[in-house]
């Protein structure tokens, strides 16, 4: 409560102090001026060692800038609501292989009430109020989406910064202490530990227990340490002129750079085991569909291959059971590679799961078409060059599947936007092992293995019994349907390009979480460790995947 009372008081002094700069800036200044305005009061805001650089914020604008062009817009140039909240998804998951919680870009809210989203409506946001200042109601620009993106880097680096000072606790060592790299691997393997599993209660008589309980519950667990390894030598080698990085003389900055570097990689070196995920599935996918069939799925499972385990009712809600023909239900390759059940990691601010690998087709179309929507020709002729991880290209489009594309472009005068459900779905036609199918909003409810035990009170895996039975069903194979299933729903990311008379929801939700997490580790950083360590590391609740089954069975 201490806390509390000075982190209102101080965002309270930081918030009229800084609306009343933009304030009298925006009578008087270009809007170049202004947008380094904005820039500068944010990173005078996030204070010393902030990642809000300009080289950072190159870097993230040319990441966003095709998709930017192609999204679609406001009278004003900029991104709506859902537009801006599906970009900033996309752009971590591209980046860093990370999926900031809330940011899913199906747009469902599923997630329970936070603490953070408690006390949005209570606590002052100095961030909040820049950009509210800033855009007047116009929505997000390219320029403002990138600072939102690098103000988020840069809570997740202070969140690695609180993750690794409750290591070096754990390890009874201040941060003061010097250490050479076989203590720094030990310290970093207790990091990874606290990360794999989601927690931080750790202390130094739990270490070993902890590191014990992941080597055991997770099988790539020996990987990871050899790729942490690689990061930390690879990096310690380019830092040797650094005093900070001196060999057996290591400080806590160094380990900060060390974990910091594992972090922001760790998402695409773990999606191997993804890709490996989807080749088992392709080795008994049912005749080219993108799908496996539940009884050979099931029976993958009662060979010994746990991963193939989840029951019907779990499937379902992951959005990852086909019942289009439900005397033969099928497994949706994509769907389930890319379902919460595959998360890997997880912190306070996002989650590692697998890569979509549909989102570099969308990308590349992105690129090509820069522009919200296009004549569906033109996308026939790019993607008939189009290649993915298991369709070769160029290729001759189906009778099908040309019409079908022209099906959706009668829906909007001509013209096909890609940012659809119907074009997501004409995707998974067109790369069903690469492009989930796209569900209807709202029929699906995915959830990691814990939160599905805790909200539903059942195991995450299907009996042996119940495998059985689906094994041993009747249903003439033969018989089974090759036919993709489609529906005509549409739901566009933005449905309308009417300016927005406020401060878009999601920004303003989004914003004041920044804001939340950024001033309580501010304010509680300087009152003690102990304190900063409580502020940024409640359990999120997201285990191993492995050692959710194991859990549940």
């Amino acid at each position: 409560m201490f806390c509390w009372w000075f982190l209102v008081l101080g965002i309270t002094a930081v918030h009229a102090s800084l609306r009343g700069k933009l304030q009298v800036a925006a009578g008087s200044m270009s809007a170049e001026q202004l947008r380094e305005t904005v820039l500068h009061e944010v990173m005078e805001a996030l204070g010393n060692g902030n990642r809000v650089t300009n080289e950072r914020l190159k870097s993230i604008e040319d990441a966003a800038r095709s998709s930017f062009q192609a999204m679609p817009k406001n009278e004003y140039g900029n991104l709506e609501d859902a537009a801006a909240r599906y970009m900033l998804h996309r752009l971590f998951v591209q980046r860093h292989g990370m999926y900031i919680k809330g940011l899913e870009a199906s747009g469902m809210d599923w997630q329970n009430t936070s603490t953070v989203e408690i006390l949005q409506d209570h606590v002052p946001s100095f961030v909040l109020s820049l950009f509210e200042d800033r855009l007047k109601g116009q929505g997000l620009g390219l320029h403002e989406l990138t600072v939102l993106a690098a103000t988020l880097e840069h809570l997740i680096h202070d969140e690695a910064v609180s993750r690794l000072s409750v290591v070096y606790q754990a390890h009874n060592l201040s941060e003061d202490a010097r250490v050479d790299e076989t203590r720094l691997q030990e310290l970093i393997d207790t990091y990874m530990t606290i990360f794999l599993v989601g927690k931080q209660e750790v202390t130094a008589l739990t270490v070993a227990e902890e590191r014990a309980a992941v080597v055991e519950a997770y099988p790539g667990w020996y990987e990871t340490q050899k790729f942490t390894m690689q990061v930390r030598s690879n990096l310690l080698a380019s830092k040797a002129a650094d005093p900070n990085f001196a060999p057996g003389n290591l400080s806590f900055h160094a380990a900060t750079s060390v974990v910091e570097e594992i972090g922001e990689r760790y998402g695409r070196w773990q999606d191997a085991e993804c890709r490996d995920l989807k080749r088992s599935l392709t080795n008994i996918e049912h005749a080219s569909t993108g799908r496996v069939l539940l009884k050979d799925f099931y029976g993958s499972a009662l060979k010994g291959n746990w991963q193939f385990s989840e029951s019907i009712a779990y499937l379902r809600e992951l959005g990852a059971l086909d019942e289009s023909d439900p005397s033969n239900l099928a497994v949706l390759i994509p769907n389930y590679v890319n379902s919460h059940s595959n998360c890997v990691a997880s912190s306070s601010v996002y989650s590692v799961c697998c890569i979509n690998e549909c989102e570099g087709l969308l990308s590349h179309l992105e690129r090509e078409v820069a522009a919200p929507q296009v004549e569906p020709d033109r996308l026939l002729a790019i993607v008939s060059d189009l290649p993915s991880a298991s369709v070769k290209a160029p290729r001759t489009l189906s009778p099908e599947l040309k019409d079908r594309l022209h099906e959706v472009a009668k829906k909007h005068n001509g013209k096909v936007p890609l940012h659809g459900r119907l074009f997501a779905q004409w995707l998974h036609h067109a790369y069903p092992r690469e492009c989930p199918f796209p569900h209807i909003a709202g029929k699906t409810n995915p959830m990691t293995a814990d939160e599905w035990m805790q909200n539903r009170h059942e195991k995450v895996s299907a009996s042996k019994q119940d495998m059985l039975k689906v094994v041993q069903s009747d249903a003439p194979v033969a018989e089974i349907k090759r036919e993709l299933p489609w529906t005509v729903e549409e739901e566009l990311v933005i449905g309308s390009t009417k300016p927005a008379s406020k401060p878009a929801s999601m920004v303003v939700s989004l914003l004041r979480q920044v804001c939340f997490f950024l001033a309580a580790a501010s304010v509680c950083i300087f009152f003690g460790k102990d304190a900063m360590a409580k502020a940024l590391t409640a359990r999120d609740g997201l285990l191993l995947p492995m050692a959710q089954k194991q859990h549940a069975c």
